[in-house]
């Protein structure tokens, strides 16, 4: 029997996914669609990420988008891709950490996306968590550096894998480049990581945190 199939991908059980912050992000989540189905007009000009709202002080909203989702398709695939990757970064970093990382993320593409509107002229309102996804993907690419991953009767590494996806999300987004706003948050969320991997190294009788697993092993998730 080869090492490969030795081997075996065990799926973390549901009480590990669901990790306290990723609980709550997901419950807000779910709060800000009911609440923009009940109410789409009041939820997006109170809760969503508009450039005249924000000049006019509502800076909750750079906090508040986020959760707000005004489509069930965005709130499926950004709730998945928090649950899985979000808990497994959580997992590793703790809850704290892992809120810090959504707090830099979010609020960094929400000033980008006030700054990009401002400039071309446009009121566009921003929702959704896309902008945490694509940073969770980029911070699953290098805590998992090298650990590969069973998907589709094939593997792959972690990194290829959110290079990839990624990728996919700017293909997609082509035809609304105001979207690929959100997908500043890959390298919002890389930057962050690499700087705080830096911070710990540069203390003394601290070593830099080391990738889960090593090149060509595989990660056992629970």
């Amino acid at each position: 029997m080869s090492a490969m199939q030795g081997m075996q991908t065990i799926l973390p059980s549901p009480q590990k996914m669901l990790t306290p912050g990723v609980t709550g992000v997901l419950i807000l989540s779910v709060a800000g669609f009911l609440a923009f189905a009940t109410a789409p007009t009041f939820t997006a000009s109170a809760l969503g990420l508009s450039t005249g709202s924000v000049l006019r002080g509502r800076i909750w909203q750079l906090l508040t988008y986020p959760f707000v989702y005004d489509s069930l398709v965005n709130l499926v695939f950004s709730g998945l891709v928090i649950l899985f990757v979000g808990s497994a970064i959580e997992r590793k970093w703790r809850t704290a950490s892992f809120l810090w990382l959504w707090l830099v993320v979010s609020v960094s593409c929400g000033i980008l996306w006030v700054l990009i509107n401002l400039v071309m002229g446009g009121n566009a309102i921003g929702t959704g968590a896309a902008a945490c996804s694509y940073g969770f993907l980029a911070t699953m690419g290098l805590l998992y550096r090298g650990t590969r991953f069973f998907m589709f009767l094939t593997t792959i590494e972690a990194q290829h894998l959110a290079i990839g996806l990624i990728a996919i999300g700017i293909v997609l987004n082509l035809m609304n480049p105001i979207m690929l706003i959100w997908i500043g948050g890959a390298p919002v969320a890389y930057l962050y990581v690499k700087a705080r991997w830096r911070s710990v190294a540069g203390r003394p009788g601290r070593l830099v945190p080391q990738e889960q697993g090593g090149r060509g092993r595989f990660v056992e998730l629970d």
